[in-house]
């Protein structure tokens, strides 16, 4: 018959309360952050799932932030558009009022500093910035895209912002796409955007004619006249035109204009729709965010809520048992040494 030493005793009974109060203090902190899992331990399959769900709601979070980001530029942008589209049309309704012989020179003369003045606002509108950043200067967003004559400083990059996994929008157009077309655009068929048609070269400089030289000076950062945009219509080139017939009292080439302001309308109309269809597309990503975020919340709180009614019932049956632990426990703890030599 094998004897059971003192020491042994009291080492199952330390372990044994140990266990139970471990067990204890675990369910009095998950009752006390009302969470099931307080260790990877708890639910190793479920914690690794909550920390992707939990990485996924940083993502969409960042991920709304880029669309509010978006959001502004083109909102900024269309605001921009729709203000030009109001100076094309007045200046247009101008030419048409003026294109008759029933005004005089004089009158002619001081409508033109209308015209002049609406370039100024386009001009204005050209290097229109949100914050530091220009919004027409293409990836050169510190740089001013237009000087005082009109010569474009910006390039053709277009700004993405992801706004959803994967799904990256441009958030911004160039210069170039909104003051500059090609007169071609006049032969273009019913629908067909104006945007692409592009001409037989591709147009990287715009030559810069110095009025005290009839040498050209090449400036590397503009539109090249040379380099197929010799056929460009730019607002600013056509409002200037309009203002010098109307200081010259010429009706042909006032009534010459209209066309020109038609297809420059017909671009805007164009540019605003682009502008409206990536509003929708990130309208629509923010919404399918929205709905993902909620079904992700769900299943977090399936995963790591912890269930309070059996959580509390747990919390008083470990109690129960760590009291029935300490009193089977307490007689052969207080036992003296004489009871223990007898």
């Amino acid at each position: 018959m094998s004897r059971v030493s003192e020491n042994s005793s009291r080492r199952i009974i330390d372990y044994s309360l140990n266990r139970n109060k471990r067990r204890m203090e675990d369910l009095q902190y998950k009752g006390a952050s009302l969470k099931s899992m307080v260790k990877p331990s708890d639910n190793p399959v479920g914690n690794v799932e909550n920390l992707t769900l939990k990485s996924r709601l940083v993502d969409n979070e960042q991920f709304t932030k880029n669309s509010e980001y978006a959001k502004t530029f083109l909102s900024t942008t269309e605001q921009v558009v729709e203000s030009l589209t109001e100076i094309v049309g007045k200046a247009k309704e101008i030419a048409i009022a003026q294109s008759s012989d029933f005004y005089s020179p004089e009158a002619r003369s001081n409508i033109a500093n209308e015209i002049i003045h609406l370039r100024e606002q386009a001009l204005a509108l050209g290097n229109k910035r949100i914050g530091q950043k220009h919004l027409f200067s293409g990836f050169k967003s510190l740089t001013p895209p237009f000087d005082t004559k009109g010569n474009y400083f910006g390039d053709d990059g277009h700004i993405h912002v992801e706004v959803s996994k994967d799904f990256f929008v441009p958030i911004n157009l160039t210069g170039r796409e909104i003051f500059f077309g090609a007169k071609n655009e006049i032969e273009l068929e019913s629908g067909q955007d104006p945007l692409s048609v592009k001409s037989e070269k591709t147009p990287q400089l715009i030559q810069n004619r110095d009025p005290a030289s009839n040498e050209n000076s090449t400036n590397p950062n503009t539109l090249n006249q040379d380099d197929g945009f010799s056929n460009q219509i730019s607002i600013f080139s056509q409002l200037e035109v309009l203002a010098s017939a109307l200081q010259n009292d010429d009706s042909k080439l006032i009534q010459s204009t209209l066309d020109n302001f038609d297809v420059i309308q017909n671009r805007l109309v164009t540019l605003r729709t682009r502008i409206g269809s990536i509003s929708n597309s990130i309208m629509t990503s923010q919404n399918t965010m929205e709905k993902e975020n909620i079904d992700i919340a769900e299943r977090k709180s399936s995963l790591e809520d912890a269930d309070i009614t059996k959580l509390f019932s747990d919390i008083v049956r470990q109690q129960d048992i760590l009291t029935s632990s300490y009193k089977a426990t307490q007689g052969m703890l207080q036992q003296s040494l004489l009871k223990f030599l007898r």
